[in-house]
């Protein structure tokens, strides 16, 4: 099927496609242009059926590459952990968009990175000080530090938008509960849009018995690792494995995927090199060497690699602009 303007696909079951091309710390900037992509007024969205999260992230061999977008896909104009960045972002290609959540001091819960809003907003002072009344009459700042139109999102009118168009990764901060978390993320019934990051087994176990349906990033670096992961009870069905930021050998991959996960590698490092040489092609390295998921923060240059526009999983190629 070629896509053309104004086409809408809808996937009610699990497919298997074959796709023909081959080949979440560290900073959020990168110093280069980001270019147009081919048409601002479409969007490219994942629509995951009910139910249907862990089928989506069960390792397949025919798998479709993804890119994970480091909190949000921040670029000159849209500030990071923004609902209208995350919709410029999905102008370039569909994916998983890497949120922080933090909470404030009267328990509600909105996407911020750091502990201060200094960096990020028009605001001063700690994040636990303040209560929503406080942050709404904030806006937020880009990553060069200019003031933008946009305010602090809320967790829940971030899975409110996440529905039929991206699945969010939910990075916790500390001194945020999970189990509000959680009941966000199921009051919004956005259980197919939502995937809990953790950093350590044991985070992973706590988390998996608040919300045991709910999909985990757990972090495996050796074989070891993979081993006690599986151990541990955790239904594996929930499981996506993270690598961290460094390249590991093919045939630590192929471990991973003989347990039926996929694998999220940060290529934060690889990222910076390549703004400099533009050597894009690299990327494809990266997938051929067995990583399922690119998180990134050069979102526009990994889309460009891995798209076939005429091969989507769960995607429809939308004209009309996002709601907010």
């Amino acid at each position: 099927m070629i896509w053309n303007k104004g086409t809408v696909m809808h996937i009610s079951k699990i497919l298997t496609v074959v796709f023909f091309i081959y080949a979440l710390a560290g900073s959020p900037t990168i110093a280069e242009s980001v270019p147009l992509p081919g048409d601002i007024n479409t969007r490219y969205y994942i629509e995951v059926p009910k139910g249907h999260l862990k089928e989506f992230f069960r390792f397949h061999p025919l798998r479709i590459p993804l890119v994970s977008h480091h909190r949000g896909g921040p670029v000159a104009g849209y500030p990071e952990n923004a609902i209208e960045t995350m919709d410029n972002a999905l102008r370039h290609g569909f994916g998983l968009m890497e949120v922080d959540i933090a909470e404030l001091k009267d328990g509600s819960l909105i996407l911020m990175h750091d502990d201060t809003l200094d960096r990020t907003t028009t605001g001063t002072g700690n994040v636990s000080d303040m209560s929503m009344q406080d942050v709404e009459k904030l806006y937020l700042e880009d990553n060069d530090g200019k003031q933008t139109i946009f305010r602090v999102p809320s967790l829940e009118s971030a899975l409110e938008w996440a529905k039929g168009r991206a699945i969010l990764t939910l990075d916790i901060k500390r001194g945020t509960d999970f189990r509000k978390v959680a009941k966000a993320v199921e009051d919004a019934a956005a259980e197919d849009y939502a995937v809990a990051i953790t950093y350590s087994l044991k985070q992973a176990v706590a988390f998996h018995k608040i919300a045991p349906a709910m999909m985990l990033t757990v972090s495996m670096y050796d074989q070891q690792d993979v081993a006690d992961v599986a151990a541990s009870g955790i239904d594996p069905r929930f499981i996506i494995a993270w690598t961290g930021t460094q390249m590991q050998p093919p045939a630590f991959y192929r471990h991973i995927h003989e347990q039926g996960w996929r694998a999220i590698t940060g290529t934060f490092s690889l990222d910076k090199q390549l703004a400099e040489t533009g050597e894009n092609a690299e990327y494809l390295n990266v997938l051929e060497a067995g990583v399922d998921i690119i998180a990134t923060d050069r979102f526009w240059a990994v889309q460009h690699q891995i798209r076939n526009p005429n091969l989507f999983y769960y995607v429809r190629r939308s004209p009309v602009a996002a709601r907010h």
